[in-house]
C-alpha cells in the first residue's frame, strides 16, 4: 500500500539542503578538530546555518528538521572541541619551549650553532 506525500515547496526544499549543509559541517568539524583552526571555522560555519535555518523554518512555520538539530548539535560539539585543541596546541608548544629551554642552557649555544 502506498502513502502519499505531498510534493515539497521550493522553501521546503531549499530548508532540508541547508539542513544537511549545516549537519554535514557539524560532523566535518568533528572529524577534521584535530587540525587546530579548520575544525574551528567549520563548526562556526555550521553552527551558523543551523541558527539561521532555524530561524528561517519558524518564520515559515514549518516543523523543525530532525537534520538541523543534529547539525546544530555538531557544531556546538565541535566549537567546543575546537577551542580544546587550540588550547592543547598552545599549550603544547609552550611547555615543548620550556622544556628545550631547559635541556640547552644559554653557555651552550655557541657550541650548539657551531
Amino acid at each position: 500500500m502506498e502513502q502519499y506525500t505531498a510534493p515539497l515547496t521550493p522553501e521546503q526544499q531549499s530548508h532540508n539542503k541547508q539542513s544537511v549543509t549545516a549537519m554535514v559541517l557539524g560532523i566535518v568539524s568533528l572529524v577534521v578538530t584535530w587540525f587546530p583552526f579548520v575544525g574551528l571555522v567549520l563548526a562556526i560555519v555550521g553552527l551558523t546555518m543551523s541558527r539561521s535555518n532555524r530561524k528561517f523554518a519558524e518564520a515559515h512555520g514549518f516543523k523543525e528538521n530532525s537534520m538541523n538539530t543534529a547539525g546544530y548539535v555538531t557544531s556546538v560539539v565541535g566549537l567546543i572541541a575546537g577551542v580544546l585543541t587550540i588550547i592543547v596546541t598552545i599549550l603544547v608548544i609552550v611547555f615543548g619551549f620550556i622544556a628545550a629551554a631547559s635541556f640547552i642552557s644559554f653557555s651552550d649555544l655557541p657550541r650548539v650553532f657551531h
